[in-house]
């Protein structure tokens, strides 16, 4: 995590944290359905809204999240968007922020910015920058702030979003003039260019199957993003809307001494979110019994660690700026 040197760091209690400036719900019923998790398939789950996030938010996730970080980072060459933001982002919406690690670097980077990061788990840190507050909230919910933003972000919300159409129009509403709606994200789908995947990865391409059925049938999709999310930009009134697709290896099987690393990180990765994403989807969505979830894992697993099955994973940048 970025370190906090170039501000004053400052300490919010739980009160802070489960903030809710945004939507004007009650802040005592708030404060005890945030502070209460529920228990599933041996995760932690959050309890605000519930139902309406199918993944845990216990240590283990949240150690994968900031790993995942870390990966976009390298991939990113250092930087924490694509957007032509600038210096000239004077306030900074992160939806979806997850333990806040993308807010708290973006404010230690530009100090002179507001950066609000929320999301329906108060897990964040209690010690952040002190132009950085983090807020219970959930961003599909009708969105009531007083002023509008100059940059809004949000990254890896796939399987969160229940309609892209409506997101891209509350962050337009929400932008000053010429902000910029960015939108980072990996298909919950696996690719290979050489076949290899379809000729020994069999129980990979099984597992994509049912993450689309489940992404489905729990109504919020979780593979299909360039096309749809871009449209969704212009149809919101976004002009310059500009998405870039990196296909990212999840193995160290390439020859490219980056790529490799990036693999290898990749890997480990992919092997602590299969226990994240699969038993909320097939469990709890599609009706798997834990024992086939362990056993679809380790047989997915195995093909992750099998360095002849050159399989990747595309991660898009989308964003839009408002005229």
């Amino acid at each position: 995590m970025a370190s906090t040197s170039n501000s004053e760091p400052v300490a919010h209690d739980d009160g802070d944290n489960a903030s809710l400036s945004s939507t004007g719900t009650d802040y005592t019923s708030l404060r005890s359905s945030v502070l209460d998790y529920e228990y599933e398939n041996g995760r932690r789950y959050q309890s605000y809204r519930k139902g309406e996030y199918v993944f845990p938010n216990d240590d283990d996730e949240q150690d994968r999240m900031d790993f995942l970080h870390h990966i976009y980072n390298m991939i990113l060459g250092g930087e924490l968007y694509v957007a032509p933001v600038g210096d000239t982002a004077r306030r900074v919406l992160d939806i979806g922020t997850g333990t806040g690690i993308w807010a708290i670097d973006f404010a230690d980077e530009h100090p002179a910015a507001e950066v609000i990061g929320n999301d329906l788990s108060p897990i964040q840190p209690k010690w952040v920058p002190s132009n950085c507050i983090f807020e219970v909230d959930d961003f599909e919910s009708n969105w009531e702030y007083n002023r509008p933003f100059d940059y809004i972000h949000g990254r890896e919300l796939v399987g969160s979003i229940k309609d892209i159409n409506r997101l891209a129009k509350q962050a337009f509403d929400n932008l000053n003039p010429g902000g910029y709606f960015e939108l980072q994200a990996f298909t919950l789908n696996v690719f290979s260019d050489d076949n290899s995947l379809e000729e020994r990865g069999p129980f990979t391409i099984q597992m994509c199957e049912l993450i689309k059925e489940a992404g489905e049938k729990f109504g919020k999709p979780m593979q299909d993003i360039e096309e749809t999310w871009s449209k969704a930009f212009e149809l919101a009134g976004f002009i310059k809307v500009t998405p870039k697709m990196v296909k990212v290896p999840f193995s160290p099987w390439s020859n490219d001494p980056k790529q490799k690393k990036i693999g290898q990180f990749m890997q480990s990765q992919q092997s602590q979110a299969l226990p994240s994403y699969l038993p909320g989807l097939l469990t709890t969505i599609l009706g798997w019994s834990k024992e086939e979830v362990t056993v679809l894992t380790a047989k997915v697993r195995k093909e992750l660690y099998d360095l002849s099955v050159h399989q990747y994973g595309k991660v898009y940048f989308i964003y839009g700026q408002r005229p």
